[in-house]
């Protein structure tokens, strides 16, 4: 017996062959529609909760200044003034933190000593590590303290809470740094603000260490584009660099394209192209900071999952179908035997020279035994 679709066993083979092609079909049509969409929800979801472990690392350190901060103005408020220069460095270095560049305190005008509009103390790290004082600030020549954007900030933050300023550095170092800047309130009353300045370089390790965990691209930046750390494909001079002057580089353009949304509302989302591959960016606001951050990796590592679903689906579903057919084949072959011995009998009672008192031999009870054993008693 043939395998054209002229037999019954071309017939059934074809029709499982092509019950088979469609269960497999249906599958991966059903596994794009329903599965992977939601699996690569899932995978963007997890990538987030493992960025936003930078912005937690972030935060944590940051309280740990502001709590740093709040110590220096409930203290402050209690000194008198001539004490002040000498317990200052003491609680800037209090807690040995190698990303406290330095601090200090800055009165409103006349509220540490009468008749005095600039009366501030400031303490720096040297090329030593040392703090030592700089008088610029009570300079003629200085602009007045309390008139900077960072003093304003201070000022009308809530009581024991940070403002943070924007990445800046200035002549007392060459080192990218913000500061925590936090009212001080003697009887009540707006005494001035103390500062703590931190160090940007502690951004590099984390953004590095993600980096590496996700697969991806991590950088950090504030709202008008101003990078403040390094990542793997950019290095060099880059923090306090803008966006703009790397447009040649997709993950610093795509960010670009996302800095004029809302994301303190929630996460922001985009693709690019990066290297001929797809890349999904996620960003999100870095909560009680002037900065964003921003992470992108490669959109196939979000539907890996569905691909290893369909493989283990394909590794369960081929074996079983390549057993059901051996096991169909057998069947209609066997179908085919029993009804080729029925058909040589009735050929053989069409010649008229059979044996009409024979009985055709039957081993089963089905329908074709039964129409073996039919005839005449």
């Amino acid at each position: 017996m043939g395998w054209n679709l002229g037999t019954i066993k071309g017939r059934y083979t074809a029709v499982f062959l092509g019950f088979m092609a469609l269960v497999c079909a249906l599958t991966v049509i059903g596994i794009q529609i329903w599965i992977t969409p939601a699996l690569q929800k899932a995978g963007e979801e997890n990538v987030a909760l493992r960025v936003g472990e930078i912005a937690t690392d972030i935060r944590d350190q940051l309280n740990g200044v502001q709590t740093q901060s709040r110590s220096i103005t409930q203290l402050v408020a209690q000194l008198p003034s001539e004490q002040i220069d000498a317990q200052l460095p003491a609680l800037i270095d209090q807690y040995g933190n190698g990303m406290v560049f330095g601090g200090g305190i800055w009165p409103l005008p006349d509220k540490r000593e009468a008749g005095r509009a600039k009366f501030s103390t400031f303490f720096h790290r040297d090329a030593s590590n040392a703090l030592i004082p700089n008088t610029y600030w009570n300079s003629a020549e200085a602009p007045n303290y309390f008139d900077q954007p960072w003093h304003k900030a201070g000022q009308q933050a809530p009581r024991g809470v940070c403002a943070w300023a924007a990445a800046y550095k200035d002549g007392a170092s060459q080192q990218p740094r913000t500061n925590c800047a936090m009212g001080i309130y003697q009887d009540g009353a707006l005494y001035g603000v103390s500062t703590i300045d931190v160090t940007l370089g502690f951004f590099n390790d984390l953004v590095a260490k993600k980096e590496q965990e996700i697969g991806g691209q991590v950088m950090i930046i504030e709202a008008d584009g101003k990078i403040l750390s390094r990542n793997a494909r950019l290095t060099g001079d880059v923090v306090l660099g803008n966006l703009s002057a790397h447009a040649d580089y997709p993950f610093a353009l795509a960010i670009s394209g996302l800095l004029g949304q809302d994301a303190s509302k929630g996460q922001l989302r985009t693709t690019f192209q990066d290297q001929g591959e797809e890349q999904t960016l996620l960003m999100e606001a870095i909560e009680g900071t002037p900065w964003l951050l921003a992470a992108a990796l490669p959109t196939r590592t979000l539907t890996q999952d569905s691909r290893d679903v369909l493989a283990t689906l394909a590794s369960i579903q081929l074996p079983l179908a390549g057993l059901l057919f051996v096991l169909m084949v057998l069947a209609i072959s066997q179908l085919g035997s029993r009804l080729q011995t029925l058909k040589l009998n009735i050929d053989a009672l069409s010649a008229g020279d059979a044996d009409l008192t024979a009985r055709i031999q039957v081993k089963g009870h089905d329908e074709l035994d039964n129409i073996a054993l039919s005839g005449p008693c």
